[in-house]
């Protein structure tokens, strides 16, 4: 059984919900399948099938396209936006733990990548 880097894992998701709102963030910010591959270096294929749902979005392509369209996760997950005055502790406690668990560590994932690029100045 082969073991994935914890920076691989694959983030569970609704993708024929999720799927849609990928492809729709894309077009709305003006970008081709083939210009956001290029820029996460992943192939058409992958970024084809995340658009219909038919592909898990691992760690390391949500940030990418968290860093290319210029959203947070919660957006290209569908997750709905706090309300003013909600701590995300708060706002944690209302998802299921799976939810839970993903965003905590995908939130953990994106601290570490932003310490290595130097973007938490």
């Amino acid at each position: 059984m082969s073991q994935r880097k914890e920076s691989e894992s694959v983030v569970e998701y609704q993708g024929y919900e999720n799927g849609p709102l990928l492809r729709r963030i894309r077009k709305e910010r003006g970008f081709t399948i083939e210009k956001v591959c290029e820029l996460a270096g992943i192939s058409t294929s992958t970024l084809s099938q995340l658009e219909q749902g038919g592909r898990n979005l691992s760690m390391r392509n949500l940030y990418h396209l968290m860093r290319i369209y210029k959203v947070d996760a919660n957006t290209l997950l569908g997750v709905p936006k706090m309300v003013a005055g909600d701590s995300i502790d708060e706002a944690l406690k209302t998802l299921s733990l799976r939810k839970r668990d993903f965003l905590t560590s995908s939130f953990l994932y994106m601290i570490e990548r932003a310490a290595e690029e130097g973007e938490g100045d």
